[in-house]
């Protein structure tokens, strides 16, 4: 077997290393950042710790805090104009997914002309942003690590991505104490989206032997630490093990890609607007039973990471349905609900399978199946 793997991101690691942001970020070479949030890592403090470290650094700041979940282009086209006319140097994220998605569109933006939905997709020949350092305060997209970003385009009423250099960072900060507050359904939602990108990338096409290696850790980790964190959000232990976790499903998924969970996602997200962990794990047992056809061995890989026992003779079919069960069992633990329990219209939800089909990420699914297909799945998904 011929293959690549790509490691993006140089990683700094453990308890108050955010404390180190200034430090780093003017090792870079930067002297005056965009730094990106939302008003919630305003109120909680940790926006003004990482800003106060940075002008303790001698380091200027322009602050953007209008961060709104499933970035959309037209909120990054406006922050990105306040950065062009600022003249920043470099930009650092602080919070989840979002914050560091919307850094990047940034990024994209500062020497590329907007709007922003004309770089959907690959790029390999944009003109190069500023220097980026991403400190994650959620344990689940993984985005510090990624060379991606996502984004929800206003006018079709989709969700897209850009992927291009102009993405990956140059340093991600991994603090656990930063994740000692998230409260319990959003560290359950940002931890499966963590699990989703590890059992999405082990079974797709596109997976080789290292991104296996860390997605069955990414599984295995999040299995044992997650119920843990949802419980005990001031578990340090619990909390650092979901940053690697979630950093080696990141790392897993830039390089294998994700597939059919993740195009159901996208498709509930852009119509329903519901957080994209859950959108990722309302039909993620269905999706990987649909995948044991013909990854049975990737899906026994996936039993096996989460401590599920198979019979050594166990058919395709077998495995498929102890993993979709097993699945299913993790995600009720940490009481996460199901499309029903969200109140989405059972028509409306069985309406969107075309859109899934249409989704980029469906062109690289395990083997194909039709709209119709995808229907019986999201219908089995709905209440389970």
């Amino acid at each position: 077997m011929i293959t690549s793997f790509n490691i993006f991101v140089p990683l700094l690691m453990g308890s108050g290393s955010s404390l180190r942001t200034g430090l780093k970020v003017r090792e870079l070479g930067c002297r005056k950042v965009m730094v990106v949030y939302d008003k919630g890592i305003k109120e909680v403090g940790i926006a003004d710790q990482i800003i106060e470290n940075l002008q303790n650094a001698g380091i200027e700041t322009v602050l953007f805090d209008g961060v709104l979940p499933d970035p959309p282009d037209t909120m990054v086209e406006e922050a990105a104009e306040i950065a062009r006319k600022e003249k920043i140097d470099g930009i650092v994220a602080v919070g989840g997914g979002s914050s560091i998605d919307t850094a990047k569109g940034i990024n994209v933006l500062i020497n590329n002309e907007p709007p922003l939905r004309k770089y959907f997709g690959v790029q390999k020949n944009l003109k190069p942003g500023v220097p980026m350092v991403f400190i994650p305060t959620t344990s689940g997209t993984g985005s510090e690590v990624t060379n991606m970003c996502v984004i929800s385009c206003t006018s079709l009423g989709t969700k897209d991505s850009v992927v291009s250099p102009v993405c990956v960072a140059k340093l991600a900060i991994l603090d656990p104490d930063l994740t000692l507050g998230l409260p319990p359904k959003m560290t359950a939602a940002t931890g499966i989206d963590a699990f989703a990108h590890a059992v999405e990338s082990l079974t797709g096409g596109q997976a080789n032997p290292l991104s296996d290696a860390l997605a069955r850790e990414a599984i295995r980790l999040i299995v044992k630490w997650l119920p843990i964190a949802y419980k005990d959000g001031s578990n340090l232990e619990a909390r650092e093990n979901m940053l690697l976790a979630s950093t080696y499903a990141g790392m897993a998924f830039t390089n294998a890609l994700v597939h059919l969970g993740h195009s159901i996602a996208h498709t509930l997200g852009a119509n329903f607007h519901i957080p994209h962990g859950i959108a990722c794990a309302v039909a993620l047992p269905e999706v990987i039973e649909y995948t044991a056809k013909t990854e049975y061995k990737k899906v026994k890989m996936i039993c096996e990471s989460m401590g599920v026992p198979l019979k050594e003779d166990a058919s395709p079919e077998e495995i498929g349905t102890t993993a979709r069960q097993a699945i299913r069992s993790f995600i009720k633990s940490l009481d996460i609900p199901n499309m029903k329990e969200l109140g989405l219209p059972l028509e409306a939800v069985l309406k969107l399978a075309p859109k899934v089909v249409a989704d980029n990420g469906f062109a690289i699914v395990p083997y194909r199946i039709s709209a119709a297909k995808v229907a019986q799945m999201l219908k089995s998904a709905y209440d389970a």
